[in-house]
């Protein structure tokens, strides 16, 4: 409990949705290193109820960085979540006005390991030994978030009800179209960056206490925490789908009525960020330098078969619950427990849970690393074609799409082209092949070699990158980068590339650029910019192109460095 004296206490209750795969590793130093040959990483967990757990200090971080990043008032961030005694001149530590709760989430399948391997940035293969089993999350799993605001005066209440709905705000950022917010929306876990952790919250619920009389103080101070989180989550079952909306509908009609007209309805970014938005399609164009048909191809992200398919096939194509928000509705029952107790959690039901169905997606990690793949091609045949050094692309690549620990400065390179979530796919079929292997010397099918898969055909999903302080560079690779998607797709996503799978083609590309501090959006179509060449947007991609080569090709030798 905070120690900032109250006159009034807001209970906020949040439904959260993962709306992709996520990894929550625990705080025990033993599971601190990704990289480590043969190191497992579970998921955290509440040791009393083995359910998945985002902690509070987790979350807190998270709803600071992302006020603060958007804002730029630091001060505003201070006052919500308090400040260090490092960080105060007079080394007094001040607590914040909001509280929150460690986070348990109920999950729609059993959580499940998925083996990942760590790459040679150099060669891009993989290094033998550095090899890891990570618990997913996966996308659908529900959460419930409580918080507490302390406002300790009530002319102080319209003012922290504010920052909180700025604070909050990016849990809006990911969500279904009526709630979504500004901005690419928060996200928890590790491997963000690949469209990982990402979370959304679907509905709001909010309770409003006057401790200054005993009807409001014994309202709150005589139930005990679990009967306080009960009543947060039962106000879910017809909370609305923004915060606003809920503190409008919390506020008693006795409150001062310009608490309920001030609310903010809008939020604040000031981040300097670009957006490309590519509709995908599975399979190649049939006319690459014309627009056209796409005609349908398979693709295969291999997950393991759920258990109405296990013995029948081998392998099937990635299937993930997506949260919608007519699918998210109050009191809709869950599908059931899942067996295996702590290590499987129960199946998210009652009041929380909601009822997605399984669809099939494009892949998080496989499509970012198709992107990267193809990015670092681009930049490397420019580089040689420029006649610049090698280390000119290498570093610049590193600069965008991350790399290993830059040896000059000694600290890590993160990745500044993010995927936002996981692409689902719409449309197409789900299709089951069968493959014999065949004797390369007597072409005879040989015995015990037969595997069967269910793979995906067609079908199309939107993907969305954004990054952080581009600059015109990233900007002309990314016309280049469309170019190649829309054209003659050369590189394949997931696995069966020797057989044709996986060959994805743009079939729509805006890239919008948010310039920051309240300027105005702008939206180049870089598809367009691609079929015709006499656009405005193809002469402003050439501008970006222009300046990319610049980049990459060998500086001229200054005055004092002859």
């Amino acid at each position: 409990m905070s120690e900032t004296p109250t006159s009034v206490l807001w209970e906020v209750t949040a439904r959260l949705v993962l709306l992709s795969d996520t990894h929550i590793g625990p705080a025990g130093p033993a599971h601190r290193r990704a990289d480590e040959p043969g190191t497992d990483l579970p998921v955290d967990r509440d040791p009393d109820t083995g359910l998945p757990r985002l902690r509070a200090t987790t979350l807190a971080g998270l709803l600071r960085h992302d006020l603060t990043a958007r804002t730029g008032d630091t001060g505003a961030a201070d006052l919500l979540f308090g400040t260090a005694a490092a960080d105060d001149p007079d080394g007094i530590a001040h607590p914040g006005t909001l509280d929150l709760d460690d986070i348990e989430g109920r999950v729609p399948a059993p959580v499940v390991s998925r083996a990942g391997n760590r790459v040679d940035p150099a060669s891009g293969t993989a290094l033998p030994g550095h090899l890891w089993n990570r618990e997913i999350l996966p996308a659908g799993t529900v959460l419930a978030a409580h918080l507490r605001l302390h406002v300790p005066a009530p002319e102080e209440e319209k003012q922290l009800l504010g920052l909180l709905v700025e604070a909050l705000a990016g849990l809006h950022g990911s969500g279904p179209e009526h709630a979504r917010g500004p901005g690419p929306g928060l996200h928890v876990g590790a491997r963000t960056g690949r469209g990982h952790g990402s979370v959304a919250a679907t509905a709001w619920g909010t309770r409003r206490h006057d401790l200054t009389t005993a009807e409001g103080w014994f309202a709150y101070h005589a139930r005990t925490w679990a009967q306080r989180h009960e009543d947060g989550e039962h106000t879910l079952a017809d909370g609305p789908a923004t915060l606003t909306e809920a503190l409008a509908r919390g506020l008693p009609t006795s409150a001062p009525a310009c608490l309920a007209r001030d609310l903010p309805n809008g939020t604040t970014d000031r981040r300097h960020r670009d957006e490309l938005r590519l509709m995908l399609a599975v399979g190649e164009p049939e006319q690459p330098l014309a627009p056209g048909r796409v005609r349908p191809g398979l693709l295969m992200v291999t997950d393991l078969p759920p258990p109405e398919r296990a013995g029948a096939v081998d392998r099937v194509h990635r299937y993930r619950p997506v949260a919608r928000s007519e699918e998210t509705t109050a009191g809709s029952g869950g599908p059931g427990p899942a067996p295996g107790g702590p290590v499987d959690p129960p199946v998210a039901s009652g009041p929380l849970s909601g009822t997605p169905e399984p669809e099939p997606v494009l892949g998080d990690t496989a499509l970012h690393a198709l992107l990267k793949r193809i990015a670092a091609r681009l930049a490397r045949d420019a580089c040689e074609a420029l006649g610049g050094h090698e280390d000119l692309w290498r570093h610049w690549h590193a600069h965008w799409w991350g790399g290993d620990t830059d040896p000059a400065t000694a600290l890590p390179r993160p990745c500044r082209v993010r995927l936002r979530r996981t692409p689902v796919l719409t449309g197409g079929a789900p299709l089951t092949t069968t493959r014999l292997t065949v004797d390369s010397l007597f072409g005879d099918a040989v015995d015990g070699h037969l595997s069967t898969s269910d793979v995906h055909c067609g079908g199309t999903a939107e993907a969305v990158l954004d990054v952080h302080e581009p600059d015109d560079t990233v900007r002309g690779l990314f016309a280049l980068l469309v170019r190649e998607l829309a054209t003659v797709p050369t590189e394949t996503l997931g696995s069966g590339a020797g057989n044709g799978h996986g060959r994805i083609t743009a079939t729509a590309a805006t890239l919008t650029l948010h310039p920051g501090h309240d300027g105005p959006a702008r939206t180049v179509d870089l598809l367009h910019a691609v079929r015709d060449p006499d656009s405005t947007d193809a002469r402003t991609a050439r501008a970006w192109v222009s300046r990319w080569h610049a980049r990459l090709g060998p500086r001229p030798v200054e005055e004092g460095d002859r």
